[in-house]
């Protein structure tokens, strides 16, 4: 059972790894069935109180790290704002990187979706999305900050297009980013071996860890 954003009631079991007003946005837009985690256990009870009433909506305080609570295949999709930024500016960032990675990809369904927020560009990021071990073919969208206006004369381009990136992972040397503070936004499909063998891997290289 895939994770399609374009119906109108849809019962999908959802993971969301940060407490966020998303959740109750995706409840009124008709998820039956959404999973909240955060580490720390203050906003998980502040979330319980204020949506006690939403019973569509879930919260567990958990570590992404560690999600050995679920099992595996558990959910359609999961959705990250920011969680995975955060562990990037921890201490052994690269190891909290895959251990997170690799419990997301162990929860996810077949043909199930990662969605991954964050400011971090291909050239952070692509490495430790495109490791085998996932099992994950990521299509990449550039999403400006809300209110921002394109400069006279900029791209007519819609910003719910995919963008392309180089052999590297790397955004095309001709890309503009007109919005440097814009979301970049992975969307993670969890492969099956055939269309994993097509994949293409970048490597990780110290920069970027």
């Amino acid at each position: 059972m895939g994770f399609l954003v374009q119906f109108l009631i849809m019962e999908y079991l959802m993971l969301v790894l940060l407490v966020l007003v998303m959740s109750e946005d995706m409840a009124k837009d008709g998820y039956e069935d959404i999973m909240n985690i955060d580490v720390s256990s203050v906003a998980i009870d502040l979330m319980k109180k204020k949506y006690d009433h939403v019973p569509q909506l879930k919260y567990m305080e958990m570590d992404v790290r560690d999600m050995s609570f679920f099992p595996d295949e558990s959910f359609d999709g999961v959705i990250d704002k920011g969680t995975l930024d955060s562990l990037m500016c921890g201490t052994d960032a690269p190891i909290s990187a895959a251990q997170m990675l690799g419990e997301v990809s162990r929860l996810l369904k077949p043909g199930g979706i990662y969605m991954l927020i964050t400011y971090g560009d291909p050239s952070v990021r692509m490495p430790h999305l495109s490791r085998p071990a996932y099992s994950w073919k990521t299509v990449l969208y550039i999403i400006p900050r809300p209110g921002f206006e394109k400069p006279a004369g900029s791209s007519t381009k819609s910003n719910l297009e995919p963008i392309p990136t180089t052999d590297k992972g790397l955004l095309p040397p001709d890309y503009v980013l007109e919005d440097p503070d814009s979301h970049f936004i992975y969307v993670c499909k969890k492969t099956d071996d055939t269309e994993l063998s097509n994949a293409t891997v970048y490597p990780l290289k110290a920069d970027v860890l």
